[in-house]
């Protein structure tokens, strides 16, 4: 039985241990920018609430900022997700393989978008359908 290769290398967790690396360490880095997030946000969010109860200022305001942090953690939670679940494909041996057609994603495609699921033509097709609806 041969083995199954990618640009002349077989398809093995150690092929993506750098990859799996800075999965790792981006993992790590969008923790530690969350909970700053958070830090930050509760600090500011004492010192607004005191400074609406001296100048009852516009609520409505703080409530739009608020939203903005939110937003921004909710992205860094997105990529955390997608993060995991490329480490997972990375642990089941099915890391670089087209979700949709099945062949093997470019590995210069996955050292640049390190948790894509699909490959380049595949995922142009995804976002045309996206787009359309």
């Amino acid at each position: 039985m041969s083995s199954v290769s990618h640009a002349g290398q077989n398809q093995d967790i150690n092929q993506f241990a750098d990859i799996k690396q800075n999965l790792l360490n981006r993992k790590r880095d969008l923790w530690n920018q969350i909970r700053e997030d958070l830090e930050k946000e509760a600090m500011e969010k004492h010192q607004e609430i005191a400074n609406i109860i001296k100048e009852n200022g516009d609520i409505a305001l703080e409530e739009l900022r608020e939203a903005d942090t939110f937003s921004l953690i909710g992205l860094k939670v997105e990529e955390l997700e997608e993060i995991d679940q490329a480490l997972n494909r990375i642990e089941i041996g099915q890391y670089g393989r087209c979700i949709d057609c099945g062949r093997w994603i470019d590995k210069k495609r996955l050292e640049i978008m390190p948790y894509a699921v699909r490959c380049r033509d595949c995922q142009e097709r995804h976002e045309e359908i996206q787009n359309a609806s």
